[in-house]
Order: C-alpha cells, then sequence, then structure tokens
C-alpha cells in the first residue's frame, strides 16, 4: 500500500511538471516578443509551434508504449522537457522561436500520454480512481508556473534568469520522483500489446463518439475560460486589468481543487450523474453571470466553474482506456488528440467569430453547447 501511494505521489510530480513547463513561459511572451521584434503574426506562428509539435507527438508516443513501460518514458521526456525550458531564452528570431516551441510541444506530448498511461495502469492493476487527482496536479502545476512568471516579472528578473531557476527546480523534483516511477511495476500482457497492434493496424480511429465529444467539449470550455475570459471581463463588463488576472488564477485554482476532489466524488457517485451535473451547472452559471452583467459575477461565476469541470476530461481519458483495455496508450492518445485540438484550436476560431457577433454572445453560447455535448455523451458506460 506504501508502495502505491508513493508512485501515486511520484507520477503526480509528473503531471505537476507538464503543467508547469509551459505555464512558466506564458506570462514572460510579451517580454520575448519585444526583445525579439516580432510582429503579431510572426508571434501567432511561434505560439502555433506548440500545437504543431505536441498533436503529432501524442499520436507517435503509443506506438511507443505498446513496447516499453511508461514510467521511464515519463522520467526521461519530464527532465527533457524542464531543462529544455531555457532554449526560449536564447532563440534568436521568429523561426529558432517556433522551433523551440515545437520541441517543447512535442516533448509536452509524449509526456502526457505517458504520465496518463501510467495512471490508467494503475487503475487497472489495484482498482483504485486516482486519475482525477493526478490531472490536479497538472492544473497546480498550470497555476504555480503562471504565478512564479508574474513574480519574476515582479522583481525584474530576466526571461534567462526565470527560466534557469524553473528548469532547476522541476529537474530536481522530477529526479526526486524517478526511481519510484522508472521501477514501475506494471507492464502490459503481451497477448494484449500483440491483439493492440493488430487493432490498429486495422482499426486507426477506434475511439467512440461519445468519449470524443465529452473530451472535445470539457476542453473546449477549459480553453475557452482560460484564453477569452480575462477580455470579456474586462473589456465586454469594463472591469480593471486586475480583475481579469485575478479570475484566471481563480479558474486555475477551482480546477485544481475539482479535479483533486474528482476521484472522491466519482467512487461515491456515478460518472453519469456527475457529467450531468456538471453540464446542468456549467450552463446554469455562465446564463446567470451573463444576465447580471457585472463583471465581479462573471468572475464568481468562471470561479465556480471552473470548481466543477475538472472531472470531465479524466473522466473521459478513463472510458477511452476502458473502451479497450489493450490498448490503452493508443486510446489515450486518441482522446488526448481530439481533446487538446479543441483546447489548442478552438479559441482563434472563437475569436472569430466573436468579430461578427460579439464575444458575450459567442462566450455563452460556446458554454452551452459544449455543455450540451458532455449531457449528450452521459450516454456512455458509467
Amino acid at each position: 500500500m506504501t508502495r502505491n501511494r508513493s508512485f501515486v505521489a511520484c507520477l503526480w510530480v509528473a503531471f505537476f511538471v507538464n503543467g508547469a513547463v509551459l505555464s512558466s513561459w506564458a506570462p514572460r511572451i510579451p517580454e520575448v516578443k519585444y526583445l525579439l521584434g516580432l510582429s503579431d503574426s510572426e508571434l501567432g506562428i511561434a505560439l502555433f509551434g506548440v500545437a504543431a509539435g505536441s498533436v503529432p507527438a501524442l499520436l507517435l508516443t503509443a506506438r511507443v508504449l505498446d513496447r516499453v513501460r511508461s514510467g521511464p518514458v515519463c522520467v526521461a521526456t519530464a527532465l527533457l522537457f524542464s531543462a529544455s525550458l531555457p532554449l526560449i531564452s536564447v532563440a534568436d528570431g521568429v523561426w529558432q522561436l517556433t522551433g523551440v516551441l515545437m520541441a517543447l510541444g512535442a516533448a509536452s506530448g509524449v509526456l502526457d500520454i505517458a504520465m496518463n498511461t501510467a495512471g490508467i495502469a494503475y487503475q487497472q492493476h489495484t482498482g483504485h480512481r486516482v486519475l482525477s487527482r493526478l490531472h490536479g496536479g497538472y492544473s497546480l502545476g498550470v497555476l504555480a508556473g503562471a504565478l512564479g512568471g508574474v513574480a519574476a516579472t515582479h522583481v525584474g528578473a530576466t526571461a534567462t534568469e526565470h527560466f534557469l531557476v524553473v528548469a532547476i527546480l522541476l529537474v530536481t523534483l522530477t529526479l526526486m520522483s524517478a526511481p519510484m516511477l522508472w521501477s514501475q511495476p506494471w507492464r502490459p500482457d503481451a497477448r494484449e500489446v500483440s491483439g493492440a497492434l493488430v487493432t490498429v493496424r486495422s482499426r486507426r480511429f477506434g475511439l467512440p463518439m461519445t468519449i470524443a465529444v465529452l473530451a472535445v467539449s470539457g476542453l473546449l470550455i477549459e480553453g475557452l475560460v482560460t484564453d477569452w475570459s480575462a477580455l470579456l471581463i474586462t473589456r465586454d463588463l469594463g472591469a480593471p486589468t486586475s480583475l481579469g488576472a485575478i479570475t484566471l488564477a481563480l479558474f486555475s485554482l477551482a480546477m485544481f481543487i475539482s479535479r483533486s476532489a474528482g476521484d472522491a466524488v466519482l467512487n461515491r457517485f456515478s460518472e453519469r450523474k456527475v457529467l450531468t451535473t456538471v453540464a446542468v451547472a456549467v450552463v446554469c452559471l455562465v446564463l446567470l453571470g451573463s444576465v447580471a452583467a457585472e463583471p465581479v459575477a462573471m468572475a464568481a461565476a468562471v470561479g465556480l466553474i471552473g470548481l466543477v469541470l475538472g472531472p470531465v476530461f479524466p473522466v473521459a481519458v478513463s472510458r477511452a482506456s476502458r473502451s479497450a483495455p489493450g490498448r490503452a496508450a493508443a486510446m489515450t492518445a486518441q482522446v488526448s488528440a481530439v481533446g487538446y485540438f479543441a483546447y489548442l484550436g478552438g479559441p482563434p476560431v472563437i475569436g472569430f467569430v466573436a468579430d461578427v457577433v460579439g464575444l458575450p454572445l459567442t462566450f455563452v453560447t460556446t458554454v452551452a453547447l459544449s455543455c450540451v455535448g458532455i449531457a449528450l455523451a452521459c450516454r456512455g458506460p458509467g
């Protein structure tokens, strides 16, 4: 039992590292843009590098994990991911920056599949839910990285100094967790792997539609809130900039709490009941915040949305692994790929729509449609 708890704690660190690296870079984007003299379009090209690197890596990693254990992959990738962060500050020009961000995106994608696969293997072998609390580690990493970036900017640290400190801290955390992750005791059954390889060749995309809709809906709301809620509150509702920043921090903290408590909630209530509650609560919250048309009310609504939204994507990952137990890595890759496509690609599309009909209406409509998707996914098992 103690060994199991130690393994979960070390795997939680891998989730934390994955969240902390790129969120540490986000607060320094304006500074790097200014130092490199990038236009808005050039910065957009560079930022797209994260998606361009991560999505292919998500799919390719599944093939690697058919043959090797996920624990050692977590260790190697977390070390590489963390140690590569300072390369951003030495990039000279848009294409070097794009290349670095593609490499970081690829590392993030590999780590994402490896750590989720390790979590699924633990659940399968012990029968204990841990995936939601592990994703809580990711949410806390995002919050810690963002707050660390704000603090570093406040004290006048350069991007190079900031990234070096973050890299050293995250590499140290990873090394402390490495022995337990490297000796991960659970290996895929040889017969399952053989069957998985045959299935992958004959059926390249076997993810059930309800699970894909669940992943897209959950991460689309998360991406929408992350990228657009601060602008909605400050520009459209007339709040000071500080309230927009506080809202994002509140949402990240709420997601951490929600995901950390998600396993306990799912052990007590069925997935169907939890997803139904999430869908109803989120749509009611966004409608109340919109009708009130007050920045504080909308900020509170965003925070409460984070407090209930957390378990949605972990449930999607768990359902994907259960839909084909012998192909856990492949199914995790597929659900992550479709989910992160919505997370990374949805917000830019929302921006184009908002130019036509306005951000408030676009925001509410997107959340409402996503909640319909979550509710429809309740038809799945659970």
